[in-house]
């Protein structure tokens, strides 16, 4: 499964599989949100809980580095990067 196909996937299906087949990484908080960071298949997925810690407002998989620079000073991830042609 792709992040693509993942990101099609209604969010309560998305959230399961992040949850039971993902690999737990690291949270943060941000404003009113804990958000947990899981790898998932060959991708990042987000979970994004809201302020209760039970109910979940976001999930979204990663599709750019850009988007783990938030977990970059507190964890090590390996980040995929394009080969430059010669």
């Amino acid at each position: 499964m792709s992040a693509e196909e993942f990101n099609e996937l209604p969010p309560h299906l998305q959230a399961t599989l992040a949850i039971d087949q993902g690999h737990y990484l690291h949270h943060r908080i941000k404003g009113w949100c804990k958000i947990d960071l899981y790898w998932l298949h060959d991708f990042y997925v987000e979970l994004w809980f809201l302020y209760d810690l039970k109910s979940i407002g976001l999930v979204r998989a990663l599709t750019s580095n850009r988007q783990l620079e938030p977990y970059l000073e507190t964890i090590k991830l390996k980040l995929k990067t394009q080969k430059k042609d010669n």
